[in-house]
Formats: structure tokens, C-alpha cells, sequence
């Protein structure tokens, strides 16, 4: 496998030799930390946060309840997955005999061994891919990788019915429901009796919708109702929850929070720990949850922060490094960082504990963190952080409430380079309000950072709207209209939708793309845009500096309204990007072609557009341009458009004014699907609105009872908002 081909590939890139386990030589670290130790983390750490309640683990060889714990492709197959490990953990603990299925990676094994020794799987992409894992969603999956898939599945499903659990528990992604969907019933069949719990990420979000197969639904921390549910089996507890259908909804109560100190170290013995990408790797957390509130995320809706002490983060350390030869620790937390002083007391307490490893996590920018700081974490092992960056422009950071400075920013990446740590860094593309020069201004952010060697760039994605994020509640602070939701939103202006999106995702893929090298970490950011989707002829190629112009207002409104708002804006769209490029390379040639079914396959169905679109762009050093612009955009499915943005001309037909409306590219039939993604859509309509109260979101809408109360709200009708455009001009950028 090509070392930045997937996963987290910072290790892999700096230090090739950890692919095998070091050797764990006696001495390297003491056994028990010693009083000097331990009173050097004692001047950071504040100790075991109050208010949180114990496990409860009651152990008892005696048990006679037995669960499976399973994973399914697709997700990273570079550690050991750390859910069902910890979960393994616990109920290891308590005397539920359990064995844990990891099938992500020996899918992605087989996937390997086939690609490099045997016959080659029918498809021309990476599975694994992470930025394409809409590949294991739906049709996508039965029509392409469940032939490949099927035979790791049925064996398991084997092994499974020999060991002969009382439970499964499932670990949900968005992307990997159809397999693990195909095990349930399979074993179902086999063992009639068995109970199906379902847990983590997709179950966590207020819309997810239960389905019949499930028993029971855990909705956000498993490791208090995972026990739960097995001392009810043993006549020793009798739960209460929420019932859909069949299904109990299990959440954990915010009062109840567990202590991370109590929680027993991972199980990973069921585990192939030779098959993972890190052999001598596991994730880690010091934090769950995160401090921040940012509009844009969701997860303060289900995750209230929560620290564990540097005390018990290390231990866990040293356990794995006996356990294990593991080394090499990246930290699954929202933010590593939550807590400045109990990362400090980790980082002292690794230190003087004489242990080697090699750490990397997710970070936010903190001005709090200086260079001695910096110092301190690359001292006992730190190599990289990556920072959930977001933007370059200081309105969008505090739109999104990130609560942090560009300088602030800056002196992260500077301080860290000083002592060695590297900066991985992540982009949200298209948020609302955010207009041509903020968006400039990321790249220009960007291009400064890379030129000064201090970051590693990461790949952009477009904004969407979630329904438990601050955004989500609050519509019209966001110059968003209320109908239109996740992927498909669209702003009150009709400037921009899921197109826009696509555009400048494109464009900033683009650029970040022409920005890597191949000293960086990180691939180009979209597989394929160097072979079909764009090229940038450079009328000096040797020319690699940043041209000087001094920064300026530039009018990004090349055009002014003429077909529609949103033909029109099609042009403006892409103005940023070609300016950046040019400030910093001096005169090119450019190409942007856009095709429905290579979107398909670049960005899957989610955000494709049927937009077939060519641009050609030319300039020199001196800002002479000309431009050529075409598009053919194709829609032929239902839409959904204000009132007020239709009449009745004199002949009695119904016509869509052309100047207001802004299409929305519907990939579903709202009215009648009762699709995870149409319930969430619902969520957002009914917000607020009195005539909903009463109704339950899971039902797809009685069309009747809608059009009755809903009249003045919004129409559904179908609408074909196909047109084709072309534009050329000419013009000057100059200083």
C-alpha cells in the first residue's frame, strides 16, 4: 500500500521503520510511576473532575449472558477500532464472556492481498478512501462491493453462531449500515433468539430513525446501557426506554455521565493486530466531547466535555506499551486539547516515565499554547496536531463562534514548527454568508502558511446544515431559507446552493492540490482532478514565490443579474479562486470541466449536481483576462419553491420567476420518504411551527393533511429549472 494512500498517514510518511512493534526492553519505564513522577504531573493536573458517577462494575465469573461486538466496513482501517475495544473492555470486566469482530479491516485485507497478490476486486477505487466513502452506501454497495465483501461476512456470521451470543452489538456509521444491515438479518435467520443492540455515531443524532431489525438503539455513550442491558438479561435489572415499534431507545442520562477514570482499558485480544496499518499503533482519549460550541457541529447536542486525569491517560499508555509493543498513539478526542493543564501533566508525566512513544490528535488553536508549551508536548513525543482550522478570514471564524485570532492561528503553526510538531489543518468550504473576498482570503491564508513550511494542508468540505447544530436552529441569522436543509440548503439571496457549493469545493481542492508537495503529508485532495477535471498552464513554470500585489477589494459581482440569481452567480462563483491563483503565480492558462456523472463518482450522489459545465480562463502577469464560460444544467425531478416566487400569467398556467428562484437539486421525494436524510429535512420544516406539534417526524407526511395546513408555507409541484448559459468577458485586474 502506498504510504498516503489512506488513513492517518503521518507516522507512516516520517518514520517507516514502526511498522513493526519495538522491542520492550525492561527498564525503559518503571512498572509503578514513581513519587517523582507523579508529583511532576501533580503541578498541572487538577485531578478527577467532579460531578461524574462511577461504572458500577460489579464482576462476577458466574455470568451466563454472551454478546458478539461487531464493525463493518467502511472506516479507517489504521488502528484497532477503539469503540467496541473499550465496550470489550468493560463487559470483559464485568463476566460477560465477549468477543469483538472487526471486519473493517480484514475487508480491507482482503482488499489488499487482492489488489497486490491475487485477483483484483471489479472496481476502479479505493473503498477506503475516506473522502468516497459514499461508495458503501446503498445501491452503490449491493451493485459493487458486497460480492467482495459477502464471504468475510458469512464467515463471521459463522463464527458468530459457533460462539452463541445472547447479543450482537453494532458499531453504526452513516457508511457502513448495508453491510452491517446484511449481518444482522443473516444471523437472525440462523439464531432466531439473539438480541441486536446498535450503537455509535449514526445513532447518536436526534433524526436517526430505528429500524425493525434493531432490538435496541443506544443513543450517545454505550458503556453504562451496554451493561444495563445485559444485567436485565440475567434478571438483575429492569430497564425503561423509549419505544419506537419494537425497538428501545436507550440514551445516557446527562446526570449520570460516567467517570473516565473507572472505565477499563481496552480489550483488543479478539482483535488481528497484525492486520492494521499501524501494527504497533492504537488510538486514545484523554477527553470526551469538547468545550467549544461551534455553530456548524453537533455534537454539544449528544456529548457534554468530560476530562480524564493525565494519571489514568498514562497508565493506559504504559498498559498498551507492555500489553501490546504499541508506540505509536493518536487521540480520537474532539480536541486533545481541551483541558491545557491535563494534557500538560500527560505530556510531563510521559517524560519523566522514560517511555517513547510517538502521539499525534486532533487540536483546536489555543493562544494559550506558547512555544515552551509546544515545547513540552514535542518532548514527550508529539509529531503533529491537526487543528480544525475552518477558515482563513476572521469573519467566518466568528461566525462559526471558533473563538480564536489569525495571529492566534499563525503562532500555533509557527511555534509548532520551531519544536518540530507538524500542523495538519481542516477546511469548511461555502458557509453561509461567507462571500468571494473571505474565501480569498483562506487561501491566501493558506498560500502564506505553505510558504513559510508551516503546515500540512488538508482537504476542504462543503458546509451542511445539521439539524441539532446552532446554524440549524437559527435560519435567519444565517441568511438561510427555512425550507431547505443538509446538503441542499440555500440562502435567502438565492446566491448560493448545493452548485455554489460544488464549485468552490472544486476550486479549493484545486488549489490545494497545486499547493502539496511531495515533502508534505496528505494526497491531492480529490482523486482524478489532475486527469479530467482541470488544468492550470503556468506562463512562467519556474516562477514557484508569491507575486506582491498589495491586497484589495476586488468585485467579485463580474456580472450583475441577467437570467437569474443563480445562473449569474455560477459566474461570480468561481472569481476568488481564479484571483488567488494569479496573485500568487503570475499568468496562466485554465480549464474547469464539470460533469454530473464525474461528480457522481468524485463527490457521490449527496453533492452532485446535474450540472454539465465547461470553464476556460486566461491571464497574464499584468491582470489581462479573458473568460469563457458554459454551462448545460439538467433537471427533470420534483423541486420545491416558495409561493411567492410563482404567478398565474394571463392564459391560467403557472409560472416560476426565473429572478428569485434558486434550484435546490432534491435527491428525494420529501413528501413520502422516510429516509434518515428526509426525517432530519421534516425536523427542520416543522421547527417552531404549531400545526406539527402533534406529529410524529419518523411518518413520512399525510399529503392530504399537508397541503390542507401548509398552503401559504411552501409547494410541492414538478418544476424543470434545465437551462443552458454561456458568457464570455474581459477585463483587468491590476493593482
Amino acid at each position: 500500500m502506498d504510504d498516503n494512500e489512506e488513513g492517518v498517514a503521518w507516522f507512516r510518511l516520517q518514520n517507516k521503520e514502526r511498522k513493526d512493534p519495538p522491542t520492550r526492553e525492561e527498564g525503559t519505564y518503571l512498572e509503578d510511576r514513581s513519587t517523582a513522577t507523579q508529583k511532576i504531573m501533580e503541578q498541572w493536573s487538577k485531578g478527577p473532575q467532579k460531578g461524574l458517577k462511577p461504572v458500577d462494575i460489579e464482576y462476577n465469573t458466574s455470568r451466563n449472558t454472551r454478546l458478539c461486538l461487531l464493525m463493518c466496513p467502511e472506516w479507517d482501517p489504521g488502528f484497532p477500532h477503539y469503540g467496541i475495544a473499550k465496550l470489550a473492555g468493560v463487559t470483559n470486566t464485568a463476566g460477560f464472556a465477549t468477543k469483538c469482530f472487526d471486519l473493517n479491516v480484514e475487508a480491507h485485507a482482503a482488499y489488499n492481498d487482492a489488489k497486490y497478490n491475487g485477483e483484483p476486486w471489479d472496481i476502479h477505487y479505493n473503498p477506503w478512501d475516506g473522502p468516497r466513502d459514499w461508495h458503501w452506501i446503498g445501491e452503490q454497495y449491493w451493485n459493487e462491493l458486497h460480492t467482495y465483501v459477502k464471504p468475510i461476512l458469512d464467515r463471521a456470521v459463522d463464527q458468530m453462531v459457533e460462539f452463541a451470543p445472547d447479543f450482537l452489538g453494532v458499531s453504526l456509521y452513516y457508511c457502513n449500515e448495508e453491510p452491517s444491515d446484511y449481518i444482522i438479518k443473516e444471523i437472525k435467520k440462523r439464531l432466531p433468539d439473539i438480541k441486536i443492540i446498535v450503537g455509535g455515531p449514526s445513532t447518536h443524532y436526534s433524526y436517526f430513525k430505528p429500524k425493525e431489525i434493531y432490538d435496541f438503539v443506544v443513543n450517545g455513550e454505550g458503556e453504562r446501557p451496554l451493561l444495563n442491558i445485559l444485567m436485565q438479561h440475567e434478571g438483575k435489572l429492569l430497564i425503561e426506554g423509549e419505544k419506537v415499534g419494537n425497538t428501545t431507545i436507550l440514551r445516557q442520562a446527562e446526570n449520570e455521565r460516567v467517570s473516565l477514570n473507572d472505565l477499563p482499558y481496552p480489550d483488543y485480544s479478539n482483535m488481528p493486530m497484525d492486520k492494521y496499518s499501524f501494527p504497533n499503533g492504537a488510538l486514545l482519549a484523554i477527553s470526551r466531547g469538547c468545550i467549544a460550541k461551534c455553530t456548524f457541529c453537533e455534537e454539544t447536542h449528544y456529548y457534554k466535555y468530560r476530562q480524564r486525569t493525565s494519571v489514568s491517560t498514562l497508565d493506559e499508555v504504559i498498559y498498551m506499551h507492555k500489553t501490546y509493543g504499541t508506540n505509536v498513539f493518536y487521540f480520537v478526542d474532539s480536541l486533545v486539547n481541551g483541558n491545557l493543564n491535563e494534557l500538560r501533566a500527560f505530556a510531563e508525566g510521559v517524560i519523566a516515565s522514560g517511555i517513547k512513544i510517538h502521539w499525534s490528535g486532533y487540536a483546536r488553536c489555543d493562544g494559550r499554547m506558547d512555544l515552551e508549551y509546544m515545547q513540552v508536548l514535542r518532548d514527550s513525543g508529539c509529531e503533529a496536531l491537526n487543528y480544525g482550522t475552518e477558515s482563513g478570514a476572521q469573519e467566518v471564524l466568528d461566525a462559526m463562534d471558533k473563538k480564536v485570532t489569525i495571529p492566534e492561528m499563525e503562532a500555533n503553526f509557527r511555534d509548532g514548527k520551531k519544536v518540530g510538531i507538524g500542523a495538519m489543518t481542516n477546511w469548511i468550504v461555502g458557509y453561509p454568508n461567507e462571500n468571494g473576498r473571505m474565501l480569498e482570503d483562506s487561501m491566501t491564508f493558506l498560500w502564506r502558511q505553505r510558504n513559510q513550511g508551516l503546515l500540512n494542508i488538508g482537504q476542504g468540505t462543503g458546509f451542511n446544515v445539521g439539524v441539532d447544530t446552532i446554524v440549524g436552529q437559527n435560519f435567519d441569522k444565517f441568511n438561510l431559507k427555512q425550507w431547505y436543509y443538509y446538503d441542499h440548503w440555500i440562502t435567502k439571496d438565492d446566491k448560493m446552493s448545493i452548485a455554489h457549493k460544488l464549485i468552490r469545493m472544486k476550486t479549493f481542492s484545486i488549489f490545494t492540490d497545486f499547493l502539496l508537495s511531495e515533502q508534505e503529508i496528505g494526497k491531492p485532495t480529490r482523486h482524478n482532478l489532475r486527469d479530467r477535471h482541470y488544468t492550470i498552464e503556468w506562463n512562467d513554470p519556474e516562477r514557484q514565490n508569491e507575486i506582491e500585489y498589495p491586497d484589495k477589494d476586488t468585485d467579485y459581482n463580474i456580472i450583475k443579474p441577467g437570467i437569474s440569481n443563480f445562473a449569474d452567480s455560477l459566474v461570480n462563483e468561481l472569481w476568488p479562486f481564479l484571483h488567488v491563483v494569479w496573485k500568487t503565480r503570475g499568468g496562466y492558462k485554465f480549464t474547469l470541466k464539470f460533469n454530473y456523472e464525474w461528480e457522481l463518482e468524485e463527490w457521490g450522489a449527496r453533492n452532485a449536481a446535474p450540472l454539465y459545465a465547461d470553464y476556460k480562463f486566461e491571464i497574464d502577469d499584468a491582470g489581462n483576462w479573458s473568460a469563457d464560460f458554459d454551462w448545460d444544467y439538467r433537471q427533470t425531478h420534483t423541486d420545491y419553491v416558495y409561493e411567492d416566487t410563482q404567478y398565474t400569467d394571463e392564459n391560467g398556467n403557472i409560472v416560476i420567476d426565473p429572478y428569485t428562484v434558486g434550484p435546490v437539486f432534491t435527491v428525494m421525494n420529501f413528501f413520502s420518504d422516510n429516509s434518515n436524510a428526509a426525517t432530519r429535512a421534516r425536523k427542520l420544516a416543522w421547527k417552531g411551527d404549531e400545526n406539527f406539534k402533534n406529529h410524529d417526524p419518523w411518518n413520512a407526511f399525510d399529503m392530504d393533511w399537508f397541503t390542507k395546513v401548509k398552503q401559504d408555507f411552501k409547494v410541492g409541484r414538478e418544476v424543470d429549472y434545465s437551462f443552458k448559459y454561456d458568457w464570455q468577458g474581459t477585463g483587468k485586474w491590476d493593482e
